[in-house]
């Protein structure tokens, strides 16, 4: 119980304070928070592997799928658990009920919001679908989206396409796109007068390609047009500014990037959006607990709070500038070899820890498995015969050359 005591003795967070403080970050590392600080990238990144409980001779290479949680976390997690069920009913409607309301608080600050439009969930597609079931639409009018969409994405247009006639269509992008401006002409001459709501990815699941979504904005805000961000790939690799990036509404989950507990996210809906949430589960209020929300899982609630102050002392910018710094070494790589075209864009504002490609004649699943042998683990990307590669902070440059060299040979 010492790892959960420090942490609440030693932040004021679950206190409620306005401005959430530092988490207490010795429980963490072995290491002060100053000399954190003043380590190299290489030599914190490797410290930060070793919080994790994937073994030291795997590869791993799927956080776009789901993240390895650092042990502490996890002990956060277990420990809060502990507590609860030591005095179920006080805990849950009191310290520990407290401490979880407090998470929207830290999720605000995190993404540049007002925590009364945060709403904390279970994951990426139950925040698109609250708002998919919010949407009042009529028939014929147009939801657009893209080819590229996430599965859990399209399960709330479906829905409202079964439900209210609305019609869904897809436009398509490059594989590899290299520009800005390519994406918002693209955007641009693909909306109609019928366009109701633009559902895009921050960060492409297939490619990695980054959204720009504050050019978009400009183009679907004069409009009237939602627009409706799909975070998952996003938050824990790139800083996040929903302000800035002119949503209506964003939705996340914590057990990817952010390499927090699963079964965990959030949405945020823009203040002059929040009006339109209007469902079950909202209807009494986006409090971490409500009437409408039941019960939640307070202990995996908090350890989002958690994995989120983790970030917040490596530091947004120092995380991003690693990835993209791992992906862009894997890309450089990748080049060498032949066989396979690389779908994810050259140009580092488009891109992040994400590396994708196709094969010309090897099977992706065939190669994925091969690599497994070798305990290196890769995503398959189904329909277009692709993989893709997550570079994430805990991955380094002798992991890349070691997935290369085994690449090659499968090849």
């Amino acid at each position: 119980m010492a790892s959960r005591r420090h942490f609440l003795q030693n932040t004021a967070l679950f206190g409620l304070t306005p401005l959430v403080p530092r988490l207490y970050m010795d429980d963490f590392f072995p290491v002060s928070l100053d000399m954190m600080d003043s380590m190299g990238d290489d030599e914190l990144f490797t410290l930060i592997r070793s919080q994790l409980l994937i073994p030291p001779n795997r590869i791993y290479l799927n956080t776009g799928s789901l993240g390895p949680s650092p042990v502490k976390i996890l002990d956060l997690v277990h420990a809060t658990m502990r507590t609860l069920e030591m005095n179920p009913v006080v805990e849950n409607w009191g310290t520990l009920g407290k401490e979880m309301e407090a998470v929207r608080e830290l999720v605000a600050e995190f993404v540049n919001a007002d925590k009364e439009h945060i709403l904390l969930t279970r994951n990426t597609t139950e925040g698109l679908n609250v708002v998919a079931q919010s949407l009042k639409l009529q028939p014929g009018d147009e939801i657009l989206t893209t080819d590229q969409e996430h599965g859990g994405a399209m399960v709330g247009l479906d829905y409202l396409v079964e439900n209210q006639g609305t019609v869904v269509r897809k436009l398509s992008f490059p594989m590899p796109t290299n520009s800005v401006e390519e994406i918002v002409e693209t955007v641009q001459s693909n909306i109609t007068e019928r366009t109701k709501v633009l559902l895009l990815s921050h960060v492409n699941t297939i490619t990695g390609l980054v959204m720009p979504f504050e050019a978009i904005a400009r183009i679907t805000k004069p409009k009237g047009i939602i627009l409706i961000a799909d975070g998952a790939q996003a938050m824990g690799q790139i800083p996040v500014d929903v302000e800035a990036m002119g949503v209506d509404a964003y939705a996340c989950s914590g057990h990817k990037w952010l390499m927090g507990p699963k079964e965990t996210g959030f949405l945020y809906v823009a203040p002059e959006f929040k009006s339109q949430i209007n469902m079950a589960f909202t209807h009494s209020g986006f409090g971490s607990y409500s009437a409408s929300s039941g019960t939640r899982n307070v202990a995996t609630l908090i350890g989002l709070g958690a994995a989120i102050q983790w970030y917040r002392e490596i530091g947004k910018d120092r995380v991003y500038k690693r990835c993209l710094e791992i992906r862009n070494y894997c890309y450089d790589q990748l080049t060498k070899l032949k066989g396979l075209h690389i779908i994810s864009s050259e140009a580092d504002i488009l891109s992040c820890g994400i590396v994708s490609f196709t094969l010309e004649e090897a099977k992706n699943s065939e190669i994925a498995r091969k690599l497994k042998d070798q305990d290196i683990i890769i995503k398959t990307l189904p329909g277009i015969n692709g993989n893709r590669i997550s570079c994430h902070m805990f991955t380094s440059k002798k992991d890349i050359d070691d997935f290369i060299q085994a690449l090659w040979k499968a090849l």
